[in-house]
């Protein structure tokens, strides 16, 4: 597999050298059919083009491997420990501990129940990642990849279907996300049908994030709308059912102290908060969510896309604030 991951990765990089002209430092340019030999060495980060030196943690195998979805491996073998690499650690190290759990299900002892769980929120994850990098053929091809584990869920836990239904909601919720919401308004009515189905199914304390999922979904299409004509506002309700939830404000500060724990992360929730807020002219609320957001630490591709979110609407209602009001800010940060 070594072998066939570097021929793959020398294959590209030899696509772009013959294919583009490139610049040194000095923004000397080289023609790519003419680069010499101590030139491609310089570029790839080696010795006179003799061999490798630090491939693996130099900048651009680093940004290559991302680009193409390699990631260095993982020896690690604690299924505890993998799920909070593929929760809350950069994405490089998420797709690592992926591929590892993939690993780690081929073993014919290995607890097969549990990897199946930690696969689907891996592929969660990574539909996550994958959307925010604007690779939408690898959101579908990943998709795709989730409903397979779903299925597979199935078949290894038999009748007790709650995790695996909520997987699959999770799987549908960020799938929903990963384009606009007017664009995969159709998805709604399987997400009812899962949503029907897992409620037959769920313990009790996992219906709160059941019920997140389902106000997010809402509250995003009803915030998404609010700059829209009348009319069509009214044909995307027929779809997506926002007109359920009147008073979004209400129904996001209900998980205000359980952010993580029903599936979200603080700039996406404080993000979707403000926006609720600003909808119901309160603007200086929606400010103090945003500058929450901004405390907390930017980890991988989703939280660093959800931040500059953050930092674009606190820009906008800053200048919406009167003179004075905006002083006060300013000496407050």
């Amino acid at each position: 597999m070594k072998a066939r991951r570097y021929f793959t990765i020398l294959l590209i990089i030899s696509i772009i050298l013959t294919t583009a002209n490139c610049a040194d430092k000095k923004g000397k340019s080289w023609n790519s059919k003419l680069l010499s030999k101590l030139n491609i060495g310089k570029l790839l980060n080696t010795k006179n083009g003799n061999y490798f030196k630090d491939w693996d943690s130099s900048s651009f195998s680093r940004n290559l491997f991302l680009a193409i979805g390699y990631a260095p491996t993982i020896k690690e073998n604690n299924t505890e420990e993998l799920e909070r690499m593929l929760l809350n650690e950069a994405d490089l190290i998420k797709i690592s501990a992926f591929n590892r759990i993939n690993q780690l299900s081929k073993n014919p002892t290995a607890n097969k129940k549990n990897l199946i769980l930690l696969k689907l929120e891996g592929t969660i994850e990574l539909i996550k990642y994958y959307s925010v990098a604007y690779n939408c053929p690898m959101v579908k091809i990943t998709f795709a990849q989730g409903l397979y584990y779903v299925y597979r869920c199935r078949k290894l836990h038999g009748k007790d279907l709650g995790e695996c239904l909520l997987k699959k909601i999770r799987l549908i919720e960020a799938f929903i996300f990963s384009s606009k919401i007017e664009q995969n308004r159709l998805m709604r009515y399987w997400f009812r049908k899962t949503k029907e189905e897992a409620a037959k199914h769920i313990k009790d304390n996992q219906n709160r994030i059941l019920k997140f999922v389902d106000t997010r979904i809402a509250c995003e299409a009803k915030l998404g709308q609010e700059n829209k004509n009348t009319l069509l506002k009214a044909g995307l309700r027929l779809f997506t059912g926002s007109g359920k939830i009147t008073d979004c404000v209400s129904e996001l500060k209900k998980y205000e102290n359980a952010i993580e724990t029903v599936g979200s992360f603080p700039a996406e929730y404080r993000y979707l908060l403000a926006r609720a807020y600003s909808h119901v002219n309160r603007g200086q609320d929606a400010i103090d969510q945003l500058l929450l957001a901004r405390e907390k630490l930017v980890k991988d591709s989703k939280t660093r896309y959800a931040n500059k979110k953050v930092q674009q609407y606190f820009e906008k209602q800053f200048t919406r604030l009167p003179d004075q009001k905006k002083m006060d800010l300013i000496r407050k940060l």
